[in-house]
């Protein structure tokens, strides 16, 4: 997966906003008279650029109209006309419509990883985070060395508590990057201090960051657990190290809700 493609979003998508209402928009009349007489491969280039321009720009119903246009005037089977609306609509927290649209990317092209991605996002998004999971799994289904699907399902499992399970898919994603071998290489107490840096992919390194946090929950839920066990007669010392985690843990690294943790996985152009 080549994830320095990814240009439509940024790396992480921060849908820390679920408790906020759905946006209503009205959608105007759907106007497409570019390149009218022009064949269909050049509309769709066309609008897809257009569309991910306004979105650049923050224009989100524009963007949504002129991926509309495709979708509803030129190319009703183009995949990734719908999946760039979808990814509009999660923007704008639309999440039904979002999955309405990311359904029928999967309904035109079932091996789609980018379609079942986004969903479990949106999914997630809503706290449905068993169908997020099956689609996580089906990500690492269709492309076993897909890093982003082990990080991803890794934050589903920690939001459910299911530590071990998070911990190793972090780990799988750490060793399918062979971003280990760089730390060792930035370490190498023999490099030269003016020797170029290894070149790698900087956003393999998010794994690590998660790991971190799920870590940090999992010694809270440790301290949660032996603090029930004990009651009054808890270690003073254990019971300051378990406030002092979970001030921490609780305003920084809080996983109530981890979507902004998720990775997205959308190209435009090449589904």
């Amino acid at each position: 997966m080549n994830k320095r493609n990814l240009f439509f979003l940024p790396v992480l998508l921060l849908l820390c906003l679920t408790a906020l209402p759905t946006l209503a928009q009205d959608q105007p009349e759907l106007n497409c008279p570019a390149f009218a007489d022009s064949p269909t491969d050049v509309r769709v280039s066309y609008y897809m650029g257009e569309g991910a321009a306004f979105f650049a720009a923050s224009q989100l119903t524009r963007a949504t109209n002129s991926f509309s246009c495709i979708i509803e005037q030129i190319d009703s089977s183009y995949v990734s006309a719908y999946l760039s609306r979808a990814i509009v609509y999660t923007q704008r927290r639309d999440y039904e419509l979002a999955l309405a649209d990311y359904n029928s990317a999967i309904n035109r092209d079932s091996s789609s990883v980018a379609a079942y991605n986004n969903r479990g996002i949106v999914y997630a998004a809503m706290q449905d985070y068993e169908r997020a999971l099956a689609d996580f799994n089906q990500v690492l289904t269709l492309d076993s060395n897909n890093t982003t699907g082990y990080i991803n399902r890794g934050v589903i499992y920690a939001l459910q508590s299911s530590f071990d399970e998070a911990i190793a898919d972090l780990e799988s994603a750490i060793d399918i990057s062979n971003i280990e071998n760089v730390i060792d290489t930035l370490l190498d107490p023999d490099r030269p201090s003016d020797a170029p840096r290894p070149e790698y992919d900087t956003d393999d390194a998010q794994a690590y960051a998660i790991l971190g946090i799920i870590y940090s929950a999992r010694s809270l839920a440790n301290y949660q657990d032996y603090l029930l066990l004990t009651g009054a007669s808890a270690d003073q010392r254990i019971q300051s190290a378990a406030g002092a985690l979970q001030s921490r843990f609780n305003f920084e690294l809080r996983l109530d809700d981890g979507t902004w943790l998720l990775a997205a996985d959308f190209t435009p152009g090449d589904q």
